[in-house]
């Protein structure tokens, strides 16, 4: 990914995130041959996803050079959204990646989990006076 579409990733990751209690990530990597889920899983854990309370982050996995990816979150936005919204997601991004068109389809998964994540993650405000 370029400098400008990596620019572009995060400020979509922020606003998909502003006001959530939710956490998104997005990996690529170079792997010619991979099982994405189970690579996608590692990830999850490397990058520290797992410990991410309240257990609602979700990771975004490329390998454009396998023609792969993956979509996972942690169990509470698992149980939030259920198996549903992950199947729906990934037939939805697909067609992004098929034709390699990789940052449209990680925008369009970001937006998706942002919807997700401020329809049950919404911070809650207090007002102290």
């Amino acid at each position: 990914m370029t400098k400008a579409q990596q620019a572009t990733i995060s400020a979509a990751i922020a606003t998909a995130e502003d006001g959530t209690t939710g956490r998104i990530a997005v990996r690529e990597i170079p792997d010619r041959s991979v099982d994405a889920f189970e690579r996608a899983k590692r990830e999850f854990g490397r990058v520290g996803l797992h410990r991410h309370e309240p257990a609602n982050a979700a990771l975004i996995l490329i390998a454009p050079k396998a023609r792969m990816f993956a979509i996972i979150g942690d169990r509470a936005l698992h149980e939030r959204v259920g198996d549903a919204f992950w199947d729906d997601l990934v037939k939805e991004s697909q067609p992004f990646f098929a034709r390699g068109d990789n940052e449209a389809g990680i925008l369009y998964a970001v937006a998706r989990l942002g919807e997700a994540l401020h329809a049950h993650f919404a911070e809650s405000v207090t007002n102290s006076a």
